[in-house]
């Protein structure tokens, strides 16, 4: 047994040292050097010192261009050598001959899809642009913004559009501006000629209802709140919802149809009609649907694209995507939705009765009434209280259900509107200011090509007298004649016919009255119990009806034989296409008011008129009319992206963080809602409280702010003034007295005396109460733990207003957010914004100032109105794009954040982690800087090298490998992608690895599984001592590319808002930059010694210990899996 155990024990030395010899020949003799380009993973050798890596962060065009080859040389820079002297005596500092640089720009690509519907000679004015003429005129809308940050210190009610009727001065940029420039990528998209087109007008047809309901065929008012579903609906479908979508509207338009503009909310005639219609059942919350059903839904699409994390924009800097077939999808589907709707309307008008006056602004509040929350309180408080309860007629201001109506509009998704031909109006501050909004601020297609039109019109004038057109008009006059008397006569039979046949001589239940007209559908004509007169002019109608749609038919059928598919079709083609477009009109209006269904959209989509081509001298005229106009909208895209889609942020300063930032962010959110109440008043009746603070609404707009892996908590608390003397002192000392100049609409500014809170001195007293000073930060160890939002929220039952600095309702400060609710909100003076020249009243909840404020507090997220202007390289007015139904707009009342700024916040969070990150870089260069090259640095450097890559790696084949071809059991053989992936985890910096592919793989059946733990393990330990004996210069310059990889990952999930996995790697960023801090300090010590207090040397003694530990252990348990074995099958033979 003896000579067998000892046979067994020389056979296994034998083979260990035989592999060791083999590991060590297998090792390649350019081991630590970049393989070649077909074979490596590198694709060049390494950079000489001193060339790569200077233009990838310079503030050039190509700046930050990811996939550039600057990239991978950066992450080469670690394989330099550094043994020559005349290369390091050569070069300015040790910064560039190490080849870093500092940081001067990084680049977020921003997608940006530019949608242009009705420019391809099916809009108005038969604009027709086509894509190479798109690329080359919205090319410099594709521009690389920086972002910048303003310091809210500075921003006063004079420069947030607080102040009442002002809006001046200028905001330069803040000191220390961000180092992230925001590179917008283009996409301009091509959609269905003529289809998708006539969906959206008639869209707005299905959705406008009449300004003043006495006047149905006079301005119109598109509802937004049923907009945005349908443009949500076409943004998903055409998969563009992973970016932000601009939509430019070109819809067809005469100067003989009424205007029409977008709104949320309703008309001053249309209030007062609710007001007198207020008992009626169907205004009731909740009986609507009952009696009328569920109006129908867009049609929805789910999301054509996934989350995968992994980040990435794969589109180019700027392309034209052809999405024709799927906009003609979902045009179809979009056409099945709106006649359900128009089914829908008409069934909803004869329920209410034909001539029941402003059918359209009843079926609007009663649909509201039905689960919209954010106006469902203050419809009702309109329908209830008087209207001294909801505002005070002295300002001469709007009812806070009056927004102004604007043609462009900001969704609470991710897409901005621009209709061409939508009503202008002024809006703005009222006594002016910068960037104030007039009806000559946006491009007019009319007035833009009026020039072009007279040119062909005069070319039509010239070909009247052509016996051919003369004879083509003769014609389409004889048809149009007879069809409308053959109409009229077919309108008198039935007439007489429906009188004779429903004139009942006897009365049974549920019949109608004797004297009772019934439609051809036998439903009674006009309401119940109408006069005769009353149906008589019912009937006129229908007939009216028929008669238009007659003469629609007509030109219908002269189109589709004399001009469909012609170029340069008869002139009376040209007629009849403007007068096909007045009776569309006039036809839409009138059976929505009666509820009578017309063939208004056919298939063709009114695309039969031919095409009328321009001769040499018109084009010339058509060409320089077209190069203002454009240049004229892309100045007004490009504000939108300026203003809302990439917006300025503002600045707050904490103590311990970087830079004067925004809040940093946070894992946990936890805000605590202190609601104080004072109740030393008892008000009387004219003091209810029409519209409350909805603090369940607060609180779920809060919630919506939180990315995917972060938490938001919230803590309520109710304080009373009459049991706390402190908050009661604290209250009494802050309130203040001033004389305001309010704007009047049709006079001067009055004087109006107004009671305020100063903030400061407020937030000064609570912090004292509540002891916030202990409280901000709770894991101060780590900034991003905790942050703790207190939000004060007052109560106040006065008689008399009051506001937070002069004209706040909520106010955001540097720890805190105060909010104040009065009882006597109908008195608080407007806000100093006019629209059409009526000041906008402020809103009776302080829910949408609250919003604002909070998200100004979390991220510094500036309203839309202040914007960042590259020409002048300052922050400044300009109203165009603060519209939309959200907090942050001044032009319409809103209580959901749109996504937008919900993406504004999330981004800027990125923006401050990079920026933090980027400085520490910066300053770490710069102490690289500091030191300038001479021959005896030059041998601290060469002597820091302890051994080269060849050598490291031999000492890992040699005490690793010789673990590893023992510990291979089979499930190792199964398991080899693991194997490898764990190579490339722990030895990913080698020159060559193919002996570690190659020796995992010669495996021993009957070796144990704990043998590969100790493989793993011994090599986790060498891998620490590697990195060790490293020379600190590639520690350093592997340091920096490890940190460029975490920026290059931040600015890729951004590019595609997956703001939630940049947000996971902040503090990786951040602890790197450190280190890399670290690392160059520790190269000065190194090179300067008397610099230095104490110098590091050899290894750290706990690391000498668990190495020599590890080492021992590893031996341990090979010598008990090679013994205990034999002493098993000893103990079994006895």
């Amino acid at each position: 047994m003896g000579r067998r155990t000892g046979f067994a024990v020389g056979q296994v030395g034998t083979a260990l040292l035989l592999l060791t010899v083999s590991a060590l020949l297998l090792t390649p003799l350019d081991a630590g050097k970049p393989r070649d380009e077909k074979r490596g993973r590198w694709r060049r050798p390494p950079p000489p010192p001193g060339t790569a890596g200077t233009k990838l962060f310079h503030n050039e065009d190509d700046t930050l261009s990811w996939d550039n080859d600057e990239l991978t040389r950066i992450q080469s820079l670690h394989l330099q050598d550094f043994s020559s002297v005349e290369d390091y005596l050569k070069s300015p500092n040790l910064a560039h001959y190490l080849a870093l640089h500092p940081v001067e720009a990084l680049h977020m690509t921003v997608a940006i899809n530019l949608v242009f519907i009705g420019f391809q000679g099916d809009g108005s004015n038969k604009l027709d642009v086509n894509s190479d003429e798109l690329m080359s005129w919205f090319r410099h809308v594709d521009h690389v913004l920086p972002h910048t940050r303003i310091a809210l210190s500075e921003l006063s009610c004079s420069t947030d559009g607080h102040c009442a009727g002002t809006a001046n001065a200028s905001l330069p940029p803040s000191p220390l501006p961000s180092f992230v420039h925001l590179n917008m990528s283009c996409n301009v998209v091509a959609i269905q000629k003529g289809e998708v087109l006539a969906i959206f007008e008639r869209a707005i047809a299905a959705f406008s209802r009449p300004m003043d309901p006495d006047h149905e065929t006079g301005d119109q008012q598109v509802d937004a709140l049923k907009l945005e579903p349908f443009i949500d609906s076409f943004i998903t479908a055409l998969g563009l919802d992973r970016g932000y979508t601009v939509l430019v509207v070109n819809p067809k338009w005469s100067a003989s149809l009424p205007s029409y503009a977008y709104r949320l909310g309703f008309s001053d005639y249309e209030l007062q009609l609710l007001n007198q219609q207020a008992s009626m059942p169907e205004l009731q919350p909740h009986q609507a649907a009952a009696k009328w059903g569920r109006e129908p839904s867009p049609p929805m699409y789910a999301s054509r694209h996934t989350h995968t994390g992994q980040g990435f924009y794969t589109g180019k800097k700027f392309q034209v995507t052809d999405l024709q077939s799927v906009s003609s999808s979902w045009a179809k589907a979009a056409a099945q939705y709106l006649s359900e709707l128009e089914d829908f309307q008409r069934r909803v008008i004869k329920l209410l009765g034909p001539k029941t006056k402003g059918t359209a602004a009843l079926m609007r509040a009663a649909t509201l009434l039905q689960g919209h929350a954010e106006l469902s309180q203050l419809l009702l408080a309109t329908l209830k209280l008087a209207p001294e309860h909801l505002h005070n007629p002295r300002f001469r201001a709007t009812h806070p259900l009056e927004d102004c109506p604007t043609p462009l509009w900001v969704s609470k998704t991710r897409w901005l509107l621009l209709d061409l031909t939508a009503r202008r109006t002024d809006w703005g501050p009222a006594l002016g200011g910068d960037g104030v909004v007039t009806h000559n601020t946006l491009p007019d297609v009319s007035y833009a090509f009026a020039e072009t039109e007279e040119k062909r019109a005069d070319k039509r004038l010239s070909k009247e007298d052509n016996e051919s057109e003369l004879e083509l008009k003769n014609k389409l006059s004889i048809m149009r004649n007879q069809r409308l008397a053959q109409v009229a006569n077919q309108q008198q039979h039935a007439k007489q016919l429906h009188v004779g046949q429903h004139l009942v001589h006897g009365l049974a239940p549920g019949e109608a009255p004797a004297d009772q007209l019934l439609d051809p559908d036998g439903n009674p004509v006009g309401a119940g119990g109408s006069s005769s007169q009353e149906a008589q002019e019912e009937v006129d109608r229908h007939h009216q009806e028929a008669l238009l749609q007659a003469e629609l038919n007509v030109y219908e059928e002269f189109a589709t034989v004399h001009c469909a598919g012609r170029i340069n079709p008869p002139i009376v083609c040209v007629e009849a296409q403007e007068a096909v477009l007045d009776l569309k009109h006039t036809l839409e209006v009138m059976t929505k008011g009666s509820g009578n269904k017309m063939l208004l959209n056919p298939d063709h989509h009114w695309d039969i008129f031919g095409v009328e081509m321009d001769d040499e001298q018109t084009s010339a005229t058509y060409s320089a009319a077209k190069d203002v106009f454009f240049s004229e909208l892309s100045n007004v895209l490009s504000r939108g992206l300026r203003h809302v889609v990439a917006p300025p942020s503002a600045t707050w300063h904490h103590r311990g963080y970087l830079h004067d930032t925004a809040s940093p962010f946070a894992h946990k959110v936890h805000f605590t809602i202190y609601t104080i109440q004072d109740t030393s008043r008892v008000l009387g009746p004219w003091r209810l409280r029409g519209v409350h603070f909805d603090l369940e609404a607060f609180k779920q707009q809060l919630s919506r702010l939180a990315m995917p892996h972060q938490a938001f908590s919230f803590n309520q608390v109710t304080l009373n003034m009459l049991d706390d003397p402190v908050l009661a002192g604290a209250f009494a000392v802050s309130l203040r007295t001033s004389f305001l100049q309010v704007p009047h609409a049709v006079s001067d500014p009055v004087e109006n005396e107004a009671l305020y809170l100063d903030s400061r001195e407020l937030a000064l007293r609570l912090r004292q109460r509540f002891d916030m000073v202990n409280t901000r930060r709770v894991g101060s160890l780590d900034p991003h733990a905790l942050l703790e939002v207190p939000v004060f929220v007052f109560e106040l039952d006065r008689d008399v207003p009051v506001l937070i600095d002069e004209h706040y309702n909520a106010r955001a400060l540097e720890d805190l957010v105060v909010i104040v609710q009065n009882a006597a909100n109908q008195d608080e003076h407007p806000t100093g914004m006019m629209c059409d020249g009526i000041l906008l009243q402020r809103p009776l909840s302080p829910l949408k100032h609250a919003l604002s404020a909070v998200v100004q507090h979390l991220g510094g997220v500036l309203p839309p109105h202040l914007g960042y202007n590259p020409g002048r390289k300052v922050v400044q007015h300009d109203w165009l794009w603060s519209v939309g139904a959200h907090p942050l707009s001044w032009t319409s009342w809103g209580g959901h954040y749109s996504q937008m700024h919900i993406d504004a916040l999330h981004r800027s969070y990125i923006l401050d982690a990079i920026d933090s990150s980027v400085d520490l870089v910066n300053s770490g260069i710069a102490l690289l800087q500091s030191v300038a090259p001479v021959p005896e640095t030059h041998q601290r450097i060469s002597s820091m090298k302890v051994r080269s890559a060849a050598g490291i790696w031999s000492v890992q084949v040699s005490a690793v490998r010789f673990p590893a071809m023992l510990a291979c059991h089979t499930d190792v053989w199964h398991n080899q992608q693991h194997t490898l992936a764990m190579h490339r985890l722990f030895c990913r910096d080698a020159g060559s690895s193919s002996a570690l592919y190659w020796l995992p793989r010669m495996c021993f059946s009957r070796l144990g599984h704990a043998l590969a733990a100790v493989m793993w393990a011994n090599r986790l330990w060498l891998f620490c001592l590697v990195y060790v004996l490293q020379s600190e210069l590639q520690q350093l310059l592997q340091q920096f590319a490890q940190v460029v990889n975490v920026w290059r990952a931040m600015v890729a999930h951004g590019a595609v808002l997956e703001y939630h996995a940049a947000a996971e790697i902040i503090t990786t960023s951040e602890t790197l930059a450190r280190t890399f801090v670290q690392h160059c300090r520790k190269v000065l010590a190194d090179l300067h010694p008397h610099h230095c207090a104490a110098r590091v040397g050899g290894l750290p003694r706990l690391l000498i210990i668990a190495i020599y530990g590890t080492s021992t252990t590893a031996g341990l348990a090979v010598a008990s899996v090679l013994v205990l074995p034999l002493f098993k099958r000893k103990a079994k033979s006895i």
